[in-house]
């Protein structure tokens, strides 16, 4: 009996409601419709209330709170399973996630919408590549979340190895990670701002015939932004022009289509990365759910054995028939509803089905009525395909949302008129009033950008026809001081006697030691080597000795400088920043940089690099 215990032990609160019935059935009995001098002589014996009747009713409470309780002896054994639905993350990290189109900037947005992403599993296996010039793994597959979410904060183009952009060598090594895992049925998520039509074309070659998705969320527009670096200068071309950013949307839009994903642009709430982690599970297939060695044991209910004793005190009302009454009513709840794959629904009401389950795609595929098929486009995120179906309606509705699918693609100009149009046909539209002004902001951002551009072009032109006008200047000078040289070298020459290699070492290391001189110190010095270079044939082979040990002495010196130069900027390009001379400071700036987990993963990626040959991707360098 150790192993007895009730499932539902609040039942027995039940148990309350009994003195409370008894006490009210009793007063009931008491208080009729005759007075009770005369109800004693008029009620005829068989309708008097029976005192054993309270007693059955109250074991009968008993036993049924009893069962509803749910004693239970004994345990089951069932097994577990769990969802091995495996994803991986591709994070693009080129240099054009700098542009600052996306507010703050296209990096910043990423990375926080991968960390909202990543929230939202709670289940399978996750794994990160981050891309640049080429791929590399961030995180294997993983259960655990969080390690992945610590890593995301550290990522930067700044820690790449290799720069440019090419996202197919890191949808290869996502498909090879999954693969190495024996896992053949996955999702990719690529977080990018870009896809050109070469790589368009290398991850069909890759996707083609196999059983992964590609689900991707664009981080970027269709007008672009120049590249704003951290230093706080603009990204320019070999050339000298600004780089202008922009993000291929119908390439992104194709591949999704392709390959069973879903697309969507960066939203400024989560409505994004939630349609993607919905629309991924909602495809999730019944062979990703796998039986665990874990087995969960639940407790039985044996309150089953008490139905008995509660249908046999039950029996005696069959002649009133209360339990007709209430079998026929059993009976009509317990009918189960038929249900028929309704082949009277027209295709919009399919479509607003597939809407309100945040299947933009299909819905707008499904909708026979332009405006809501405009509607599913625009959340669909194909704001293109949203203006050409939404171009002609009458409708305030149809012409506001117009205007965003215009305002979305950067066209302004167009925005601002259908914006302007509804508000002077309705002029308490708030909405258009709010989305008005933000997009004069946006175009105003515009203007200003352009013309900085402008301003930056032509400041670089200038600088370069002065560094031209410079170093033509220097030039000049180098030839008139090489001259000089020469005219002294020739007079040096004419003076110099037998032992003129001797006497060119000592002057060496003379104008080493003071390169600052005036020239009637170099001409004392000369003098002086020159009486120096008169001993007599006996001295000379000691003083040879002597120069050769000393001069050995000054390389070895000069050899040791030279590699504890080299030793410090070699550090400092690791960590970036500059290292003490003091030697306990240097050991501190080491250990500070071992800390910094950005360089910790930039390490990872290097030795990752020197595993595999260089990329070779000459048309795309940001």
């Amino acid at each position: 009996m150790s192993n007895f215990t009730f499932i539902y032990p609040y039942w027995f609160l039940a148990l309350a409601a009994l003195p409370a019935i008894w006490w009210l059935s009793k007063r009931q009995s008491k208080q009729g419709l005759l007075a009770s001098h005369i109800a004693r002589y008029l009620a005829p014996e068989s309708s008097k209330p029976s005192k054993n009747r309270s007693t059955y009713f109250g074991i009968w409470w008993i036993v049924g709170v009893i069962a509803l309780a749910g004693p239970s002896f004994e345990k089951n054994e069932q097994p577990s399973f769990e969802k091995t639905q495996a994803r991986v993350v591709i994070m693009d990290m080129s240099m054009s996630m700098y542009a600052t189109d996306i507010k703050p900037n296209r990096l910043t947005q990423a990375r926080y919408k991968a960390l909202d992403l990543l929230s939202l599993w709670k289940e399978g296996l996750t794994g990160m590549v981050a891309y640049a010039g080429d791929a590399y793994t961030i995180s294997p597959l993983t259960s655990d979340i969080n390690t992945i979410k610590n890593l995301v904060p550290n990522l930067s183009p700044d820690i790449m190895p290799f720069q440019g952009g090419n996202a197919a060598s890191a949808v290869k090594l996502a498909i090879e990670m999954m693969t190495r895992a024996h896992i053949y049925h996955g999702d990719l998520v690529l977080i990018a701002d870009d896809i050109d039509d070469q790589e368009k074309q290398e991850i069909d070659s890759l996707l083609s015939g196999g059983n992964w998705t590609l689900s991707i969320l664009a981080v970027g527009t269709k007008s672009g932004a120049p590249i704003s670096l951290p230093s706080g200068s603009m990204l320019k071309t070999d050339s000298g022009q600004t780089v202008v950013a922009r993000t291929n949307l119908n390439n992104m839009r194709e591949l999704t289509r392709s390959y069973g994903g879903t697309f969507t642009e960066v939203q400024f709430d989560n409505s994004d990365v939630e349609h993607i982690a919905n629309y991924l599970d909602r495809i999730a297939t019944t062979s990703e759910v796998t039986k665990t060695n874990n087995s969960l044991n639940t407790r039985v209910n044996n309150g089953f054995w008490l139905l008995p004793f509660l249908l046999l005190p039950a029996l005696g009302l069959f002649r009133k028939g209360v339990i007709w009454c209430g079998l026929a009513v059993l009976v009509s709840f317990s009918q189960p509803n038929t249900a028929f794959a309704n082949p009277w629904k027209t295709d919009d009401q399919v479509g607003y089905q597939l809407y309100q389950d945040e299947d933009f795609q299909q819905a707008a595929e499904q909708f026979e009525q332009q405006e809501w098929k405009g509607i599913a486009q625009y959340k669909a995120g194909d704001f293109e395909a949203a203006e050409q179906t939404l171009q002609g309606l009458s409708g305030e509705d149809a012409r506001y949302n117009l205007a965003n699918a215009q305002a979305k693609q950067g066209k302004y100009d167009q925005a601002i008129e259908e914006y302007q149009r509804i508000l002077e046909s309705n002029p308490d539209h708030a909405y258009a009033k709010k989305n008005l002004e933000i997009v004069e902001q946006a175009q105003k951002q515009q203007q200003q950008q352009q013309q900085d551009d402008s301003e930056s072009k032509d400041q670089n032109e200038q600088d370069q026809q002065g560094q031209q006008g410079q170093q033509g200047q220097q030039g000049q000078q180098n030839d008139s001081s090489q001259n000089s040289q020469d005219q002294k070298q020739s007079s040096a020459d004419n003076g110099k006697s037998q032992d003129q290699s001797e006497s060119q070492a000592q002057n060496t290391d003379q104008s080493q030691a003071d390169n600052r001189s005036d020239s009637k110190t170099d001409e004392e010095n000369d003098k002086q080597a020159v009486q120096q270079n008169k001993p007599d044939q006996a001295d000379k082979q000691p003083k040879d000795k002597g120069d050769s040990a000393s001069q050995t002495t000054q390389a070895q010196k000069a050899a040791k400088e030279d590699s504890d130069s080299n030793a410090q900027q070699a550090a400092t390009q690791v960590s970036g920043q500059p290292i003490s001379s003091d030697p306990d400071m240097r050991k501190l700036e080491q250990v500070e940089s071992a800390r910094d987990p950005s360089q910790l993963l930039k390490a990872q990626m290097i030795l990752q690099a020197r595993q595999k040959s260089a990329p070779n991707n000459q048309n795309k360098k940001w």
